[in-house]
């Protein structure tokens, strides 16, 4: 069933250490009157055994036992990591100071003389679970804080969403002790939920279960992730093996992984306007190996982590929008509108560029300068509307004689175009030319008014030079100008060229 509310804390769990069966029987009054939990160990050993297999909140501790007195279950509780934190109170009928000091020196946290007073045994324990509970809340609070800076950190230094997501889920379940993080993306068309980034720790049944999970991308209107994404509000579920299979559809999958309680929360977009949740940008499913019952300050971390990714995920789509249009931009910035090549202000930059370096490299770089053999009469004869769509027949035409993403087509004016070709020798860039002429001709284009061809031709100049320190790119323009002069003269529908490369 799903849960709202947050439990009231558990009552304190106290072992009492004795091997006197007066004193278990007092104590355990005393405190059972008081509604702690008692647990009772008559000597080191059990006591040993049961603080292994249930650590309790606290422990009152007798020192004079056979076999093993209240020194040494000391010593070696706090020997163990796990429970060296348990407060210890000594409860002994020794009442010198070097028995006090000693027991002081091994981690214990107070000490009570034989016989005792209930008042009194009861507002130390009272004192050291508040002081235990004061601690335990600090580090708490240490841990939290310091899983909003990382996270902040994090979140900023990311490059994308998803790696955003990663380091979240990471963080979170580390953090908070979870077992299992995931995250939800609704798809562009907004219909569904999509399996993004997910955390686990080394377990091969975790494993399984995101194999698992990874597939189930069609989670339309049904599945716990799916009612966050709907309700926009933050959910749990404190066993999900109970829940029925329209409130969480992997319910069977989550129980052979041996996980239980359950965690959702939406991340949302807000309106800058109304300050009102607008979207969802993604769903963060959390899950834990025990019952889910998280406690306020875990909410409120993940409340406030949650806004934290928000804002970023809100940023990085802005940032991304931008980038695209940017880019947009500039590609029309350097396009021709009407033949789709680039226009004659890519032309120069590319130019520019490319003489640079082929004046680093000492490559030759070669040019092909080419127009429409009487286009105006073309014009004239068959409309404007037809010079158009004839110049956009020959753009495609040159594009699809260039291979390389070096090579650049670009509309200088006009009925006339031009190809850059870097790195290229004459023979090389003459052959392309040819190709050219080929592949117009295998058009087709009518041109009845041609003193040349029935089809539409081109004369193309081509020119080879390495660029040098005494030379600029318009010496390599005017030679490649030169040789299109040349193929007019000569009848046009041809290639010529001019090689400026030195020769032996």
């Amino acid at each position: 069933m799903m849960n709202q509310r947050s439990a009231s804390p558990p009552k304190a769990n106290v072992l009492v250490v004795d091997d006197t069966p007066v004193n278990l029987l007092l104590l355990n009054q005393i405190l059972c009157r008081h509604h702690y939990k008692i647990r009772v160990a008559p000597n080191g050993k059990m006591a040993l055994k049961s603080v292994i297999a249930n650590p309790p909140d606290l422990i009152l501790l007798d020192i004079k036992m056979p076999d093993m007195d209240g020194y040494e279950v000391c010593r070696q509780i706090k020997a163990d990591p796990r429970n060296e934190e348990i407060p210890i109170i000594f409860i002994s009928a020794l009442d010198e100071a070097i028995d006090k000091i000693t027991a002081f020196n091994l981690g214990g946290v107070d000490y009570i003389t034989k016989p005792f007073e209930p008042v009194e045994v009861l507002a130390r324990i009272e004192h050291q679970l508040r002081l235990r509970e004061l601690m335990v809340e600090l580090k708490s609070k240490n841990a939290q804080l310091q899983l909003l800076l990382t996270t902040s950190e994090s979140i900023n230094e990311a490059v994308d969403i998803d790696s955003a997501l990663a380091i979240i889920l990471e963080k979170v379940c580390q953090t908070l002790g979870w077992d299992f993080g995931e995250a939800w993306m609704p798809d562009d068309s907004g219909t569904k939920l999509v399996y993004g980034q997910a955390w686990y720790g080394d377990d091969a049944k975790l494993a399984e279960f995101y194999d698992y999970s990874k597939t189930q991308d069609v989670f339309q209107c049904r599945g716990f992730a799916a009612r966050i994404w709907q309700e926009q509000d933050l959910k749990w579920i404190a066993d999900a093996s109970q829940e029925e299979s329209e409130i969480f559809s992997r319910a069977d999958r989550a129980a052979t992984a041996g996980l239980k309680g359950m965690l959702g929360i939406p991340i949302l977009l807000r309106d800058s306007t109304t300050q009102e949740n607008s979207q969802v940008l993604a769903v963060l499913v959390f899950f834990q190996k025990d019952e889910m019952q998280p406690d306020r300050r875990s909410l409120e971390l993940l409340q406030a982590v949650a806004s934290q990714l928000g804002s970023m995920i809100q940023r990085k789509k802005t940032e991304a929008a931008l980038k695209k249009a940017n880019l947009e931009l500039e590609r029309l910035a350097n396009l021709d509108s009407l033949t789709q090549v680039a226009n004659r202000r890519r032309f120069d930059e590319y130019l520019d560029r490319e003489w640079n370096r082929g004046q680093r490299e000492k490559h030759p770089l070669s040019l092909i300068l080419f127009d429409l053999d009487y286009f105006k009469v073309y014009n004239d004869y068959y409309g404007h509307q037809a010079g158009d769509r004839c110049l956009q027949q020959v753009a495609r035409s040159a594009g699809s004689a260039i291979a390389r993403k070096t090579d650049l087509l670009a509309r200088y004016g006009g009925e006339e175009f031009v190809i850059i070709l870097p790195n290229t020798p004459g023979s090389g860039a003459l052959r392309v030319a040819e190709t050219i002429r080929d592949r117009l001709k295998q058009l087709q284009i009518p041109h009845l008014d041609s003193p040349v061809s029935p089809w539409v031709t081109v004369s193309l100049g081509v020119a080879t030079m390495i660029p040098t320190d005494s030379e600029k790119p318009e010496s390599l323009i005017a030679a490649a100008d030169a040789a299109l002069y040349e193929a007019k003269s000569q009848g046009r529908d041809r290639a010529i060229l001019k090689d400026l490369l030195p020769h032996p």
